[in-house]
C-alpha cells in the first residue's frame, strides 16, 4: 500500500481517507503537524497509488491494512478515519485485536463517520440503473458540478464535495460501497475496547448524525465533538478545530 509520511515524532497517527479519496485527504492537517507527531496517510487498497485487493471483502481488506500497520513497527497509534474511512479504521482495529496485537492501536478518531452505508449510496449498486446514476452524478464534470451544487447545504465556503471523484478509480469506489453494505452493523464492535473520539460537522448529512448517535450507543464512553458551522468535510472546513482535537497534548 502507498502512504506518505510527515514528521519524525514519537506519537504516531495513521489516516484513512473516505469514499473516492486518497492520501491527500489529510494534507491540511499534515501541514500543521506538531513536532511530537509522525503522520502516515494511506491510499487504501484500490485507491490512489495502491493496487486493488485480491478480493473485495471488508475483513480481508482490513486484515491486509492491519498487516501494513504492523510493518511500521509502532505501538499506540491513533487511527483517524474520514467519512467511510472511519469504518475502515474500526475494522482494522478489530483485526489487530484479533491478531493479538491490540496494543498497536491506542485511539480511534472518526471524522464525520457513517455507521453503515446510507441508502443514497446503495442506490448506485442497483443493477444497470445504479451504474447510470453513478456515472451521471460522479463520473463526468457536469454531473459532479451539479451534485456539488445540490449539496451546498452540507458544505461551507468553496469546499467541493465531489472534487475527489475527478481522479478516483470508479471501479474501486463502487467496490467499496459493496463491501460496506456487506460489512454488517456497527453493533458488532461493542467488544472493541479502544478509546474513541467521534467528530462531526454541525451541517453534515442526516445519515452521519444518525450514525454518530449509533456509535455513541455502541461505545457509551466515546467522546463526541460537534463542530459548529462545519459541513461534511471537517478536515477542510474546520481544520483548526480538528487539529486541536487530533493533536491534543502533542
Amino acid at each position: 500500500m502507498y502512504f506518505t509520511r510527515k514528521g519524525k515524532g514519537g506519537r504516531g497517527i495513521v489516516g484513512f481517507h473516505g469514499w473516492s479519496g486518497d492520501h491527500t485527504t489529510f494534507l491540511p492537517l499534515m501541514e500543521r503537524l506538531p513536532e511530537a507527531v509522525s503522520f502516515y496517510s494511506y491510499d487504501l487498497p484500490g485507491c490512489g497509488r495502491s493496487p486493488e485487493p485480491v478480493r473485495w471483502e471488508i475483513r480481508e481488506v482490513a486484515r491486509d491494512v492491519a498487516k501494513e500497520l504492523l510493518a511500521l513497527g509502532r505501538e499506540n497509534l491513533t487511527l483517524v478515519g474520514s467519512c467511510t474511512g472511519g469504518l475502515m479504521a474500526v475494522f482494522v482495529a478489530r483485526e489487530l485485536a484479533e491478531m493479538g496485537r491490540g496494543g498497536v492501536v491506542g485511539r480511534l478518531v472518526l471524522i464525520d463517520p457513517f455507521a453503515e452505508c446510507p441508502w443514497y449510496f446503495r442506490i448506485f449498486l442497483i443493477p444497470v440503473l445504479g451504474g447510470i446514476m453513478y456515472a451521471t452524478s460522479f463520473a463526468n464534470p457536469l454531473g459532479r458540478w451539479f451534485t456539488n451544487l445540490m449539496l451546498r447545504e452540507k458544505r461551507t465556503g468553496n469546499v467541493n464535495l465531489t472534487e475527489s471523484f475527478r481522479s478516483a478509480n470508479h471501479r474501486s469506489t463502487l467496490a467499496y460501497l459493496r463491501m460496506l453494505v456487506a460489512g454488517g452493523v456497527p453493533e458488532q464492535f461493542r467488544e472493541l475496547k479502544v478509546p474513541a473520539v467521534i467528530v462531526c460537522g454541525e451541517r453534515t448529512f442526516g445519515a452521519v448524525r444518525q450514525g454518530v448517535e449509533r456509535w455513541r450507543r455502541v461505545w457509551p464512553e466515546a467522546s463526541v465533538q460537534v463542530l459548529p458551522g462545519v459541513g461534511h468535510l471537517p478536515i477542510d472546513e474546520g481544520t483548526e478545530m480538528v487539529e486541536r482535537i487530533l493533536f491534543a497534548g502533542a
